[in-house]
């Protein structure tokens, strides 16, 4: 048990009602009462807004969370100038009741590291900082904006400032740490994320039954994605159009919201040869979800940005093999016998591995196993099991 006061720093918002109640989002929740299983002084500094409507939300008031540092939420660029130094003097009486403090590279409009970064000299707080996701980094087919280079070597600089002086570093994949420290690898831990619990997890006997019990004949295959252009929606849509030249049995299921919704609406109302293209709106992630994922034989994560997909290890928990962009992030944790990888970005790419895999019906059973061996373990709790031990270690020295 760490006992030194601790206070995570995050862009995540947490939500008032009038009667003084908290709420977040369900997933958040549930990852904040694993901290507290081996964090004992534990505080959030974070932004709190008032609300009426907490319909979705987990209650988390009566969690054992010591100390509520209250952010202003950023919104545009007025009120991140409005609220720059409100903010600032808010994470300075968070980092005095702290002995350690957790941030990550993330958030809008930046990451709280930054502020952490200017107080790191002048404060004797021990520091842990985890690089998750990189939605500020230029993809290698991205139009290069004088917005986005700027965002890009602005967040690439400070962040290698901030992970320099921190005392433990965690990553979500090997690239990050490469990216940032080069062959650094003291005080750092590697830590795919994952939220699979293991009462998720199907068994072999379960997988294979459900391949043998398959009537239709089709490939079925499920796109669950937020449906915004840096998740491939566009490459998944193009990729379809490329599929109809072919004679083909395939059944793709795109489910989610987002940016992009409308255009996926009219998507499943056109003609695609031998593709059907169905709607379904977002499940909550939980029982129904993996049920979902368990009625497909392919999960497809076409991503366009250097991160790590959760959904590739909710796929492999079911025995659901993925079609994905050959991403470093996708690339730690999948291999040739539970994944396929396109050329990230590459519509044809995409139309020819699906194209396989409905030549390959048997590869889904095959690949399915093989993924779902490979993540046998790998589930939320022993996430956080495994940054506990590294922490106290990392942070006795």
């Amino acid at each position: 048990m760490i006992k030194e006061p601790y206070m995570l720093f995050t862009r995540i918002v947490i939500k008032k009602d009038s009667q003084g109640r908290l709420f977040t989002d369900p997933l958040w929740a549930k990852d904040l009462k694993l901290h507290l299983d081996y964090i004992e002084n534990f505080g959030i500094c974070c932004p709190v807004e008032k609300s009426k409507n907490v319909a979705g939300l987990q209650d988390i008031s009566q969690l054992d969370i010591k100390w509520l540092f209250e952010l202003k939420n950023d919104r545009g660029v007025l009120s991140v100038l409005k609220n720059l130094l409100p903010n600032f003097l808010t994470v300075i009486k968070a980092c005095k009741q702290a002995r350690i403090v957790h941030s990550d590279g993330a958030g809008w409009a930046f990451p709280l590291s930054f502020y952490l970064l200017l107080l790191k000299p002048f404060m004797p707080f021990k520091w842990i900082v985890v690089i998750e996701s990189s939605f500020w980094m230029l993809g290698d087919n991205e139009s290069k904006t004088p917005r986005k280079v700027i965002e890009h070597y602005a967040h690439k600089r400070l962040l290698k400032c901030c992970l320099k002086a921190a005392n433990a570093r965690i990553f979500t994949q090997s690239f990050y740490r490469e990216y940032f420290l080069g062959n650094e690898k003291r005080r750092t831990l590697i830590n795919p994320a994952t939220w699979v619990d293991q009462s998720n997890f199907s068994t072999p006997e379960a997988v294979a039954r459900r391949f043998k019990d398959k009537r239709d004949g089709a490939v079925n295959i499920l796109f669950p994605s937020r449906l915004v252009i840096d998740k491939g929606v566009l490459v998944v849509l193009d990729a379809i159009e490329q599929l109809k030249l072919h004679e083909v049995n395939i059944n793709i299921t795109i489910m989610g919201s987002g940016d992009l919704k409308e255009n996926c609406l009219r998507f499943t109302n056109g003609q695609h040869g031998g593709v059907s293209v169905r709607f379904q709106d977002n499940i909550n992630y939980g029982e129904d979800f993996f049920r979902i994922i368990a009625e497909h034989d392919w999960v497809l994560v076409p991503t366009l940005k250097q991160e790590q997909p959760r959904i590739i290890f909710d796929a492999f928990s079911q025995g659901t093999p993925v079609i994905a962009s050959d991403t470093h992030g996708i690339l730690d944790i999948t291999n040739k016998d539970t994944a396929f990888t396109f050329e990230t970005g590459k519509s044809s790419s995409l139309a020819e591995t699906i194209l396989h895999v409905a030549r390959h019906p048997d590869l889904a059973l095959t690949m399915g196993l093989a993924g779902l061996h490979y993540a046998a373990g790998k589930t939320h709790l022993q996430m956080h099991q495994d940054r506990a031990t590294f922490l106290k270690s990392s942070l006795n020295r």
